[in-house]
């Protein structure tokens, strides 16, 4: 839901409407109307944080201009161009326009341009208002053209036509001529009632003989908005066919909503649907808007981004804080460590002239007995085969067995399959690990280095 504070100004009085829409339901939450001197005490009370206004000057500019289909991207410049050459009195002015169509002048076409000039002094009141009052104005409109394009919504096919649209607010009347659904020519009559009163239908015919004798165009009818529960269904005395309309978007609005505040309601509509379309802010207010925004946003930044530096300092204060408690107990253990690396080192000293001795008792002392391991020596008996000697040796922590042989089998294959084979049972024997083994094929005799280290242990 979108919500909006849209504030009329006519003169001495100012209207008030808080709209909120959903989807293609609009509401309305509160609806005042005070005097002009009482803008400042609604603004400094009000909590809203989008407004929109309309304005209704008395003395404004319309024109029609001629301009060429190709130079349509220039249009808002050359439009200020001629508005400001046909009106020299302008200085600072804001001009909305749009296109009616095409006209043929000396051969050559152009587009036809309706374009309506507001002074930006007729906004100073109200925007010092909100500025005192430090709120800020979203987009300011003509209240002629929102009504407009509130009732030209109601008029969606044949949109090429000519027609006049007319609604009623407080104390006047609005006769909009239009083409191709864009306003055209404004007119403002004084009027006391939201019905026709025979007044109205005199200046309507008088405005539409106007339209004709002078900006060439012709409506096919008038389009009134229905803003009362009591209507005629019958205009016998306009020059042209006259029906009653209404938005369905203001089908749940009341009709003295209708009636009494036309002007905000269809600000409010204009801004939801096309926001900046038609906006009549002055050009320096907008600019300071703007520049009030980026400043505003770029002070937020250097407030967080503050913080987040702070935030980070602290943190890297207190990783240095618990860095520097590391160190010293670090510096601290370090001073321990040094004390007993100290007395480890004696002790190594100590340790190595006492290691050679050592050494020598141990290779000289074997605790293996030789017989053990003759015992231990069991071989298949085979006639494949025949051991000629054995000798065993003291080694360090071990007992070195080389022992020698015949193969009497023939056959270079059967002498290395005998082989092989004497080899691996000297292995699977307890205690005994096979070092090197040769093996003379012409001679068919064998030697095998084994070391034996005690029965029970696999030698390695």
């Amino acid at each position: 839901m979108k919500t909006v504070h849209s504030l009329y100004f006519d003169g001495a009085i100012v209207q008030v409407l808080k709209v909120c829409i959903s989807g293609d339901t609009v509401t309305i939450d509160d609806a005042q109307t005070f005097a002009h001197f009482e803008l400042d005490g609604y603004l400094s009370g009000c909590v809203g944080k989008t407004f929109v206004i309309s304005c209704n000057p008395l003395q404004f500019n319309q024109d029609i201009l001629h301009l060429p289909p190709a130079a349509s991207r220039q249009y808002n410049r050359l439009v200020r161009f001629e508005v400001q050459k046909l009106h020299p009195e302008l200085t600072s002015f804001t001009t909305f326009h749009s296109n009616v169509g095409q006209v043929t002048i000396d051969t050559k076409v152009y587009n036809k341009i309706a374009a309506f000039s507001y002074a930006d002094e007729i906004q100073a009141n109200f925007i010092s208002a909100f500025n005192r009052r430090g709120k800020v104005i979203s987009h300011s409109y003509a209240a002629p053209y929102a009504i407009f394009r509130l009732i030209a919504s109601t008029c969606l096919e044949d949109t090429a036509e000519a027609r006049i649209f007319i609604a009623s607010i407080p104390g006047e009347k609005f006769l909009l001529a239009g083409e191709f659904n864009e306003l055209e020519f404004i007119r403002k009559i004084p009027s006391s009632d939201a019905i026709l009163l025979p007044a109205d239908i005199q200046n309507i015919n008088m405005t539409l003989d106007y339209c004709f004798q002078t900006i060439r165009v012709k409506p096919v009818e008038a389009v009134m908005l229905k803003q009362s529960e009591i209507m005629e269904e019958e205009f016998p005395l306009l020059s042209v066919p006259m029906r009653a309309s209404q938005s369905p978007l203001l089908e749940g609005v009341p009709h003295h909503i209708l009636a009494d505040y036309l002007a905000p309601l269809a600000a409010a509509l204009h801004y939801f649907k096309s926001p900046h379309a038609a906006d009549i802010l002055p050009t320096d207010y907008v600019s300071f808007s703007r520049s009030k925004k980026v400043l505003s946003a770029a002070g937020m930044f250097m407030i967080v981004f503050a913080i987040l530096l702070a935030g980070f300092a602290l943190m890297q204060w207190m990783v240095i804080s618990d860095l520097k408690s590391g160190i010293g107990t670090l510096r601290s253990n370090m001073s321990r460590s040094n004390v007993e690396l100290a007395n480890f080192r004696k002790l190594d000293e100590k340790l190595k002239s006492l290691s050679k001795p050592l050494e020598i008792i141990k290779n000289n002392i074997s605790p293996l007995n030789p017989a053990e391991a003759l015992a231990s020596l069991t071989l298949p008996n085979t006639e494949e085969y025949y051991v000629k000697g054995i000798s065993i040796q003291n080694g360090a922590g071990f007992l070195s067995v080389q022992m020698e042989g015949d193969i009497t089998v023939s056959g270079l294959g059967n002498i290395q399959a005998t082989f092989e084979w004497i080899v691996e049972k000297l292995g699977k024997i307890p205690g005994y690990a096979v070092s090197s083994s040769t093996l003379d094929i012409k001679q068919k005799t064998f030697k095998i280095q084994a070391r034996y280290n005690g029965v029970g242990k696999q030698g390695k």
